[in-house]
């Protein structure tokens, strides 16, 4: 599946025969019941979305807004040090267009820029400066101002119907503040401002930013899903503020976001960890983070093929198992559950759209057959504040109890009474 975005999600060409039956008049409507998740229900309304039309009225390109309020959100990617702005430079109806912005601890000065802001900071690795290279390149050629569906070699829009209601159903961002790393060309950025999100959009891919940017006034999202029960789009530059940075040295406000989204890994072990406490630290005692990974599958596993893999774009990609990612996310988050989506059947993108997100469902819920499923959906709650010196585990109460009971015989105090609560 050639992945044509900007880390933010995945990807998959079809045919321009498959593509026009996707874009048929009928209309596929999807639910996914958090109650099946083991959570609770916040809002009685179920997720719907449908497939809409490939036609859209063109409005004239606006540039971006960074929205005053999220500026007391943002840190300096070095020390984490609240931003202030230095200078105003140029500002619209309802943000800043250019601006100067400065760390008030060691005085490092950042930029806004068509209403981006820029808080790239230590230079990327290798292979983050290729993936960049890429999505840019993907993106440089799009046209700006509301989306459009292509006419060909566009992602597949039945995998929109498959992964997008189940992340939005777990999520629940309406009314929330929403801290999304790895926004790409914004298709969860704008359905989660439709429902009424504040949206901090985060990518290191400058030309996804800019696209994602000049499509804010149409309220259009790059998706065939859409969300019929909110109406006509509106202009969301009010509701969104985008940021280039690196998400592994990315820094925001503690506790001063409801929800958290990531739809792609990063590359390394190393970043991860980073990401994972960066978001941990964000949210608030009662926040929620979903976030969905590449799932190495039942078939996968059958056929021997590779945990990690390129797409024919280039662009590296991972496949996790259920006990990897736990092991990842886990340390930073007291609740997580695992579940997989989208499942690997044959010749589904051949059947009819309804058909197919009926079948999908049914094989969702089979015990067997949900082991199909391409992508891991994971919601973690609950986040754990890590010690800068590393990751705490919760080992034993039990071997706790009795050690501190042993260490109190002797007269000495115990290894984490300190800085650990037992």
């Amino acid at each position: 599946m050639p992945c044509t975005t900007a880390r933010a999600h995945r990807n998959v060409c079809i045919t321009p025969a498959v593509l026009r039956s996707n874009l048929c008049n009928r209309a596929c409507c999807i639910t996914t019941d958090p109650a099946r998740f083991g959570g609770e229900r916040k809002d009685k309304s179920t997720i719907s979305v449908s497939m809409r039309e490939s036609s859209v009225q063109q409005v004239a390109v606006v540039s971006a807004e960074f929205p005053r309020h999220f500026l007391a959100l943002l840190r300096c990617s070095h020390d984490a040090g609240p931003l202030i702005l230095a200078a105003e430079l140029q500002s619209g109806a309802v943000g800043l267009v250019q601006a100067r912005l400065r760390c008030a601890v060691c005085d490092a000065g950042y930029r806004i820029e068509d209403g981006i802001a820029n808080l790239m900071s230590d230079p990327l690795t290798s292979e983050d400066q290729y993936e960049m290279a890429i999505r840019d390149s993907q993106h440089s050629s799009l046209p700006p101002g509301s989306f459009v569906v292509p006419a060909s070699g566009w992602r597949s829009q039945l995998s929109d119907l498959l992964e997008i209601p189940h992340h939005l159903s777990e999520l629940q961002p309406r009314g929330c503040t929403v801290l999304e790393i790895g926004c790409g060309d914004g298709r969860f950025t704008m359905l989660m401002a439709q429902m009424g999100a504040s949206v901090l959009a985060v990518d290191f891919s400058l030309n996804s930013l800019r696209t994602l940017g000049s499509r804010l006034q149409s309220g259009i999202a790059p998706t065939a899903c859409h969300l019929p029960h909110l109406g006509s789009p509106s202009d969301l530059r009010g509701r969104v503020g985008l940021v280039q940075a690196d998400a592994s040295h990315f820094y925001v406000a503690p506790r001063s976001f409801d929800r958290a989204l990531s739809t792609t890994p990063l590359d390394s072990l190393e970043e991860r960890l980073a990401m994972y406490r960066s978001i941990a630290e964000a949210l608030g005692d009662d926040g929620r983070y979903v976030g969905s990974v590449e799932n190495d599958d039942l078939t996968r596993r059958l056929l021997g093929l590779p945990l990690a893999r390129r797409y024919s774009s280039g662009i590296f990609i991972e496949h996790f198992d259920v006990g990897k990612l736990r092991r990842e996310v886990a340390p930073f988050f007291s609740k997580l559950r695992i579940r997989p989506i989208r499942p690997r059947l044959p010749f589904i993108h051949r059947l009819p759209s309804q058909w197919a997100l009926r079948l999908s469902r049914l094989a969702t819920a089979t015990p067997f057959l949900r082991h199909l499923g391409e992508i891991l959906l994971f919601r973690a709650e609950r986040p754990v504040r890590q010690p800068i010196e590393g990751i705490r585990r919760p080992g034993s109460k039990l071997a706790k109890r009795l050690y501190r009971w042993y260490m109190r015989k002797i007269g000495k105090p115990s290894l984490w009474e300190e800085n650990e609560p037992v």
